[in-house]
């Protein structure tokens, strides 16, 4: 039999590397109310005293409550088996959430549950504990100090709402040492925090809320649910839910288009288009909803580039803790992945809804510079045209101040200023489109009319003291890197 080493983690280390998991405060607490969840709660108290130190943060819970035995069994690193099978409704997966969540946050944490009719007990993980040890001890607290802990618990409660007697407490989590908090300087930013806490909240459990299911309060005051897909609201489009199998499951995704007024609108207080402290950019692209809770939202999951130009583009999937492994979710459900198959399935819809949100947002940029209301032709600058590649911006030289300017002008200097108008025209279409004009590989030959602005904006560069090569630039930057232009500059050059 070969020689065998036995090679436990040091508690610290392994702790202090774990906790390191991309957990924000936001997403730490989260993964804690997804057990409260799991454990059938209606009601989620997070209680923590901004004002006194040193930090203390309570998540309380009413759900079903825990065994000494549950107790000790759900403090363990991990918890539950990766590969058992799962409840329905259970929102964790690595039997880790609890640990890597608290020490993400804190160096010490408690947890202390209780079934109906029976005694509070509790368990205590204390990274100063753990450091005098050496060994994976955990701290089974005497009832004295458990009873201690409850008593702080009502009383803090009390202090910011008064003490609901139609709440009773199955389980509560209380962090201390929070190095995090602790290190913030000032008492705003420890707000902002609290206020970035709750609208995350607001958002992935948005659906628990919004249906009565679940109720989250947050201090004094409930967590209100926010829904990124308002279907019901006037200008909203919907694109038509699709399916993709895995398995015996079959996997939902819909794609939504904002109005180009939710621009404006999302930059109010309070708007139905982007949760408190968040832009119309930072909400776009695919939102996973994994057992009716949000896991990912705010990019495209490398499917498309994440632009300004598809802010108004969103597309929901819906799936079960089945395709958990399908999608390498990983501990802080802050990260996954699109299986191929599914991102196969969803191409077209994703093209489309990247199709019309560029669309909206084009639109929003010529309503912001177009003045469709003007009878006279004179008071608009810039106005828009049908041409064979589709609709474009022009820059009107019909004007009155550009009409007027004209007149003034010899027929050289009117050529030199259509030739700049011309310039800002490309340009303008390219901002109106969305597109930097990207080079192709094949052309359809370059129009005459352009070969002789070329030519003339080459001449004036030249007579300027411009070199070779910064003419050359500047001619390619104007009229697309394509091989029509390039041909042409080859000729002239």
């Amino acid at each position: 039999m070969p020689e065998s080493i036995v090679l436990s983690p040091p508690p610290v280390f392994f702790i202090k590397s774990i906790s390191e998991q991309g957990y924000s405060l936001s997403t730490a607490v989260a993964d804690l109310v997804d057990n409260s969840v799991t454990a059938g709660a209606r009601r989620v108290e997070l209680l923590i005293n901004a004002n006194v130190s040193p930090l203390r943060l309570y998540i309380a819970d009413d759900g079903c409550g825990m065994t000494g035995e549950e107790l000790t069994a759900n403090m363990r690193f991990p918890s539950a088996d990766l590969d058992a099978g799962r409840a329905g409704n259970d929102l964790g997966r690595f039997g880790l959430g609890l640990k890597t969540g608290s020490f993400s946050q804190a160096r010490r944490f408690t947890l202390i549950s209780a079934k109906a009719g029976e005694p509070y007990q509790a368990r205590t993980w204390d990274v100063e504990y753990l450091k005098k040890t050496e060994d994976w001890t955990l701290i089974v607290e005497e009832e004295t100090a458990t009873e201690k802990l409850l008593q702080d618990f009502a009383e803090t409660s009390t202090d910011f709402h008064g003490q609901s007697e139609s709440f009773v407490p199955r389980t509560i989590v209380i962090w201390d040492d929070l190095y995090k908090l602790e290190r913030l300087k000032k008492q705003s930013e420890i707000n902002d925090e609290l206020e970035e806490l709750r609208s995350h909240l607001g958002l992935v459990f948005h659906r628990f809320l919004q249906s009565g299911k679940l109720e989250i309060r947050l201090n004094n005051s409930l967590v209100e649910g926010f829904d990124p897909f308002p279907v019901n609201t006037t200008g909203v489009q919907i694109i038509s839910e699709d399916y993709w199998q895995s398995g015996d499951t079959y996997i939902r995704f819909q794609g939504i288009i904002l109005p180009k007024r939710a621009a404006t609108e999302a930059r109010e207080d309070i708007s139905v288009w982007a949760p408190p402290g968040k832009t119309l950019e930072d909400c776009q692209g695919i939102y996973v909803y994994r057992n009716e809770r949000l896991i990912s939202y705010g990019g495209w999951l490398r499917t498309i580039t994440r632009t300004i130009w598809l802010q108004f583009g969103r597309l929901k999937i819906d799936i079960t803790n089945i395709n958990d492994s399908e999608f390498h979710l990983n501990v802080a459900k802050s990260s996954l992945k699109l299986p191929f198959g599914l991102k196969r399935a969803m191409a077209v819809m994703i093209s489309n809804v990247a199709a019309q949100a560029l669309k909206e947002y084009r639109e929003r940029l010529a309503s912001g510079v177009i003045r469709n209301t003007v009878a006279k032709k004179g008071l608009s600058l810039i106005t828009r045209e049908n041409s064979a590649a589709g609709p474009v911006l022009r820059i009107s030289h019909e004007f009155e101040l550009l009409r007027q300017l004209e007149s003034q002008l010899t027929e050289e200097q009117k050529d030199i200023l259509r030739t700049v108008t011309g310039l800002l025209e490309k340009k303008l279409n390219q901002v109106w489109k969305g597109d930097a004009a990207a080079p192709s590989e094949t052309g359809e030959g370059l129009a005459e009319a352009d070969r002789q602005k070329i030519s003339r904006l080459k001449n004036y560069y030249e007579e300027a003291g411009y070199s070779a090569e910064e003419i050359r630039e500047f001619l390619l930057e104007s009229f697309g890197q394509n091989n029509d232009v390039k041909t042409f500059l080859e000729t002239l050059f």
